[in-house]
């Protein structure tokens, strides 16, 4: 396999879930810091967020003070749906009305020593008090029961209302609604704002814009700047529940969008336009998606509600609506697509440790659900880096050298070269929290608190571990020539 060369075309990719993308953070901080070459970015699952601000040389709106990973946790990117939070308010309501004679029951037997001393200081005043109250049940009877009842109707208005509405607005979607217990408008208002900072450039407006005009803007500048340092072509990856397979959306340049292309063609002699099961941003009427393909990356599936995106006529899918959800759920992790797109080495971010342990909390449908993303993002990383090295022994194999010094094989059944492919691979030794942990948890084996910014440090330090330091730091210097080499001839000098 070649070695690291600046030289050649490196491809990021990004792939993970949840708390991942703390991690992916934390990696392209260390790889701005230390000038790492980098032309392409994928992304893939919360990688997508990472990704966006990677492309457009966003990175310190990402990692920095006051960036999108700073202070993130689950309050701050997901709550309640607003009806069940307004259902749970009423059931507290009614349970705390319900229980007030029992709060009452009790403090008459706190109270009861404090009686008895009364009764030997005061003799007679307990017992006339006492009289007083056994008429209270028949005056409060009434207001109790109405206290009672009045946030258990509030309850079932509440309920048929809600389905009433959502009957009313559309009966086929109805159903929609109760998807998902959780909302995640915040994890949206907090992505959009982040990302309006970096792409807005001389705009005046401080509020971000609609997710469509955001999403014309970041493309239009991403589009215009292609090449200039800090910003690279830009491929994310989204599972598609329609087609269950991943949709990429890309932005690349013309000769890598011909390869990409040619590579998802579906024959020889393919006249179909456009990139075939792929969505061109730079095409008309589609730049407008490229919020809702970022936003995926917050929408872990079984957790957070999918995201249905109507596609523009004229192009993939013409008019028809799209359910888009994190693509950790589809198998890969984005290097085959890099490789599509031209990559020549590629430098893969993980937040999937290199040994599995039991993670801290394992009990309930959150662990649950926590499990299943940790192991679907682990198979999809090591099953994309496993058919990468099994693809460059073939070519190492059965390949011939090429005049760049490269090794290259076609494949005499679909005609398609491969080359030899150096994979990078930055990943944690170990981790002390799942994918959907975003507020952090304690580490069983030190009892240490560990948040998502331990993560970006960690992901920051293993990038200088793994990648800066004993691969990009072996580099050597280019060489020299000196005054012989460039046929200059010296003369001695007389002292």
């Amino acid at each position: 396999m070649r070695d690291y060369s600046p030289k050649r075309r490196t491809a990021l990719v990004l792939t993970g879930s949840g708390a991942s993308g703390a991690y992916h953070a934390g990696v392209l901080r260390a790889l701005d810091e230390s000038g790492v070459k980098v032309d392409l970015v994928v992304g893939s699952g919360v990688g997508n967020v990472a990704a966006a601000f990677a492309a457009i040389a966003g990175g310190s709106k990402l990692y920095g003070p006051g960036g999108f990973w700073d202070g993130a946790g689950w309050s701050s990117l997901y709550r309640l749906q607003p009806a069940l939070r307004i259902a749970l308010l009423l059931l507290a309501t009614a349970f705390g009305v319900f229980l007030f004679p029992v709060g009452l029951a009790l403090l008459a037997g706190l109270l009861f020593p404090l009686v008895l001393i009364v009764d030997v200081v005061a003799p007679g005043l307990p017992s006339r008090l006492i009289e007083g109250l056994w008429a209270a049940p028949a005056v409060l009877r009434a207001p109790y029961l109405a206290a009672l009842a009045v946030p258990v109707f509030a309850l079932s208005v509440l309920a048929v209302v809600h389905v009433l509405f959502g009957w009313l607005r559309s009966g086929r979607r109805l159903a929609e609604a109760f998807e998902t217990p959780l909302d995640a408008r915040p994890a949206r208002k907090r992505l959009s704002e982040a990302l309006w900072e970096v792409a807005r450039g001389s705009a005046i407006s401080a509020d971000a814009p609609a997710e469509a005009e955001l999403g014309r803007r970041f493309v239009s500048l991403l589009a215009e700047n292609l090449g200039q340092p800090g910003f690279r072509e830009l491929i994310l990856r989204v599972t598609d529940l329609e087609t269950g397979d991943v949709l990429p959306f890309v932005l690349l340049h013309d000769a890598a969008r011909a390869a990409f292309a040619s590579t998802r063609a579906r024959g020889p002699r393919s006249r179909l336009e456009g990139i075939p099961g792929a969505v061109d941003l730079r095409e008309p009427a589609h730049d407008s998606l490229l919020f809702d393909a970022v936003i995926t990356g917050l929408l872990p599936p079984l957790v957070a509600p999918v995201r249905r995106v109507s596609f523009p006529k004229g192009g993939i899918f013409a008019g028809e609506t799209h359910r888009l959800t994190d693509a950790t759920l589809a198998p890969g992790c984005g290097i085959s697509e890099a490789v599509a797109a031209g990559a020549e080495q590629v430098i893969v971010a993980s937040g999937s440790p290199h040994s599995a342990s039991p993670p801290p909390r394992r009990r309930g449908p959150r662990a649950a659900a926590d499990g299943m993303l940790a192991t679907l993002e682990r198979q999809a990383l090591e099953e994309d880096v496993r058919g990468a090295e099994r693809t460059s022994r073939i070519v190492e194999s059965l390949g011939h050298r090429m005049d760049d010094g490269s090794r290259a094989w076609q494949d005499p059944a679909t005609g398609r070269v491969y080359r030899d492919l150096p994979v990078y691979v930055i990943r944690p030794d170990r981790r002390a929290f799942g994918p959907l942990e975003l507020d952090g948890a304690r580490d069983p084996a030190t009892e240490v608190l560990e948040t998502p910014e331990d993560l970006l440090e960690q992901g920051y330090r293993d990038a200088y571990r793994m990648f800066v330091e004993p691969v990009v730091g072996a580099v050597p210097e280019p060489r020299r020539r000196g005054a012989r080499e460039e046929g200059i001839e010296t003369q001695p000098v007389e002292l």
